[in-house]
């Protein structure tokens, strides 16, 4: 009887964290394309996209950006590393009603970058 009641208790302490945990299906992204760009360093080049982005939190949950990540896809579906970005987009607490609104480069060793066209939120952030 004690260890069913236990494992009871487990499984609905987990359903009452899990209800309070804010995931990125919560926060909306938008993303204006502001600049296409290159670097060379000798015979390294990596291409650059630069997005104008802002963050909004679409609850009333507050969100640890800190825990998720920005990542930029092309209309085939490949995926491009963050580069550089506004420290504001990725730390700090994000509040309904308080969206914040920064830079992010996204980069490749190749042009393909240039076809990036959607900016998203993860909490994939491997």
């Amino acid at each position: 009887m004690k260890v069913s009641s236990i494992i009871a208790s487990l499984a609905l302490a987990g359903f009452c964290f899990a209800a309070n945990a804010s995931t990125p299906g919560h926060v909306a992204v938008y993303a204006t394309e502001q600049s296409q760009g290159s670097i060379s360093i000798g015979d390294k080049t990596t291409y650059t996209k630069t997005f104008e982005v802002s963050i909004a939190t679409l609850s009333s949950n507050t969100v640890d950006l800190s825990k998720l990540c920005l990542k930029s896809y092309s209309p085939d579906k490949k995926e491009f590393k963050l580069d550089t970005v506004d420290e504001v987009l990725t730390s700090g607490s994000l509040k309904e009603g308080k969206p914040v609104k920064g830079i992010a480069v996204f980069a490749s060793d190749n042009d393909a970058v240039f076809n990036a066209a959607l900016v998203k939120i993860s909490d994939d952030c491997k």
